[in-house]
């Protein structure tokens, strides 16, 4: 009697092929969502850590100054450099004042700051809140600055922006200035803190200019200001920082060419600002 043995056929080198491919496919299919699930848990463990720092940077300050005063940004800088929270993933934690007062915290790896259009934000309750219409039209030859921290007019627009929905300050805006030039205006806005500045050092900024409805990344120049007792809300008059008023203090940035077409494209300029020293 004889007896036959089969052979074990293995896969052939088209089935291997097929094989490999239908796990290719599977990986690029799986591989972007694995990758989004892991940034989105990165990012929300960046935010449990900022709102712990945020609490206890707060709380100090209360505790400390008995809710009178604040501490200055560099002291600021200084007790976050100190605290247990950080971003795990690395990320540099620049911690400043917003442009109503409060403590902000940007992680640099996280949150895509100065990405944020002042003019839009004015535009829009200009366009729908008829007080700060009237507000904006009787400043036409006059200036409103985040960095005086009080003030009538700068009071009523950042609780309009509020009620909107804008936070200029954690959107990484630390000053603005509007300017009236008449029948037009320019609008500043950038992501520096100019409290400590000298006069005449240089920011980097974002111009509107409503009159040509560009944009244009730059360097003005910080000057000082007093603001009169009549339009301090406290009846006070107050010397504070500002950003420059005069064409001199003014220049546009030339690393980057910046054409005519760019200055309407919001996203370019900005791009240009993020990258400017």
């Amino acid at each position: 009697m004889s007896y036959k043995y089969k052979k074990n056929k293995g896969f052939t080198l088209v089935e291997l092929i097929v094989v490999l491919l239908i796990l290719a496919i599977l990986l690029a299919l799986l591989i972007p969502s694995l990758i989004s699930y892991i940034t989105s848990a990165q990012k929300k463990a960046c935010l449990v850590s900022k709102a712990g720092l945020l609490r206890d940077l707060t709380a100090d300050e209360i505790y400390e100054l008995e809710e009178s005063g604040k501490y200055d940004t560099a002291y600021l800088k200084s007790l976050a450099e100190k605290s247990e929270y950080k971003c795990r993933q690395g990320g540099a934690y620049d911690v400043s004042r917003g442009s109503d007062g409060s403590i902000v915290i940007v992680c640099g790896k996280h949150d895509k700051n100065y990405d944020f259009n002042m003019n839009e934000a004015l535009s829009y309750i200009i366009a729908n809140n008829p007080d700060i219409a009237k507000l904006i039209e009787g400043y036409m030859n006059k200036n409103i600055d985040s960095s005086s921290g009080t003030g009538k007019a700068y009071e009523n627009l950042l609780n309009a922006l509020g009620q909107a929905g804008f936070n200029a300050g954690q959107a990484g805006v630390n000053t603005w200035s509007f300017q009236g030039k008449g029948s037009s205006y320019y609008f500043y806005w950038t992501t520096e803190d100019i409290s400590s500045k000298s006069p005449g050092d240089k920011v980097k900024v974002i111009r509107y200019n409503s009159a040509r409805g560009t944009y244009t990344a730059g360097y003005v120049a910080v000057r000082r200001e007093t603001l009169s007792a009549s339009d301090s809300s406290d009846g006070k008059p107050r010397t504070y920082s500002v950003l420059g008023r005069s064409d001199s203090d003014w220049t546009e940035y030339t690393g980057v060419k910046q054409s005519e077409d760019d200055k309407k494209n919001y996203s370019k300029i900005y791009q240009i600002f993020k990258n400017m020293k």
